[in-house]
């Protein structure tokens, strides 16, 4: 199966562009299938095969990522001689077309591969060339949600997985991108954990008590991949964990997924929140300022508060001395008094 992009022409009016891009998915050659993505550099993945599609030449490039598996090989070797055999239409071949196909490996390709991706760019993805390290693994995914009343990680599992070979690239973006928002998610890339965080649509009116879930949720997500780590393998230290944030994620991260679009309408969304920046942050790091107890009283006062802290009581992030300071009376009188004066002296003082 091939996955174009764009829509079907009719022969006589074929208009496509010179260049064709495939990214070669599934484990086992009858299983195969190609997903067309921009034919440009940053579309390259080490991690699997591609297949470069001359229409005009009928000229096949099968290039296969450094760290590629063998059988992910085999699966474009099989996906290229069927265009060869059948020269689709819809990949803009035609009926008398006679398909030549060049076999080659990252590093070492023939300079008439560059003309279909423009310059030679291996900063544009994450080439993983110089990277001495074993890719002999299968990602995982998993989803991290309170939304059944209590907080579980549920995986996600690749329909075309194989048992007995890796799947090196099994989830697509819109797996995260289509969760309902603001979504959790759990990518273990083995090597590294991501923490990946979505965003609260605009459309939307958040209401207090949901943000007060999202706070409680993002503490058990980041305290649940920090368990995950650590049971990894636990003869050797666990592998670092990383927060990204949707439309800001790392080309290390983006490059883990077949494609990957930019989403700059998420981004601006997401830039919106004065804690987030473009930085890889440490899982441990965030969480660390989550479970902060004490706040000094003009951080309480200001907008936006602290990140993680409890809007209806803010007074226990106080010391014993802002609390007096801030209440005008120690915490033994002030929870002598009824609930509906403890929240309107709040309200009288700016705190809550």
């Amino acid at each position: 199966m091939v996955v174009h992009s764009g829509r079907r022409e009719e022969e006589e009016e074929n208009v496509q562009s010179e260049w064709r891009l495939y990214c070669v998915r599934g484990e086992v050659p009858m299983e195969g299938n190609l997903l067309e993505v921009a034919c440009h550099c940053s579309s390259l993945r080490s991690r699997t095969s591609m297949v470069v599609l001359n229409i005009n030449k009928a000229l096949i490039y099968l290039w296969h990522g450094c760290k590629a598996q063998a059988h992910t090989k085999e699966v474009g070797r099989t996906a290229a001689n069927k265009i060869k055999e059948q020269c689709p239409l819809e990949a803009g071949l035609h009926s008398s077309s006679k398909v030549t196909i060049h076999e080659c490996d990252e590093g070492s390709e023939p300079l008439g591969f560059w003309d279909a991706l423009g310059r030679r760019d291996r900063k544009a993805y994450d080439c993983m060339l110089q990277d001495p390290g074993s890719f002999n693994f299968a990602p995982r995914l998993f989803i991290l949600s309170s939304s059944s009343g209590d907080f579980v990680a549920t995986e996600f599992m690749y329909p075309a997985r194989a048992p007995s070979v890796v799947s090196s690239m099994p989830f697509l973006q819109e797996d995260l991108y289509s969760a309902p928002q603001p979504a959790l998610f759990l990518v273990d890339n083995h090597h590294e954990v991501y923490l990946w965080q979505g965003w609260w649509p605009i459309e939307n009116k958040i209401p207090g008590s949901a943000r007060i879930r999202w706070a409680s949720d993002r503490k058990s997500a980041m305290e649940t991949v920090l368990q995950y780590c650590k049971g990894k393998n636990l003869k050797k230290p666990p592998p670092k964990s990383y927060l990204i944030h949707a439309g800001l994620e790392p080309l290390t991260f983006t490059n883990m997924f077949p494609c990957w679009e930019h989403r700059e309408d998420i981004a601006e969304i997401t830039e919106m929140d004065t804690e987030v920046s473009n930085q890889i942050t440490l899982v441990e790091d965030v969480l660390a300022k989550l479970c902060k107890t004490i706040y000094p009283l003009a951080d309480l006062l200001a907008r936006p508060l602290p990140e993680g802290v409890d809007p209806l009581k803010l007074e226990i992030y106080l010391t014993d001395e802002d609390f007096e300071f801030a209440l005008d009376m120690t915490r033994d009188e002030y929870h002598a008094l009824p609930a509906w004066k403890q929240v309107n002296l709040k309200k009288a003082k700016g705190l809550f």
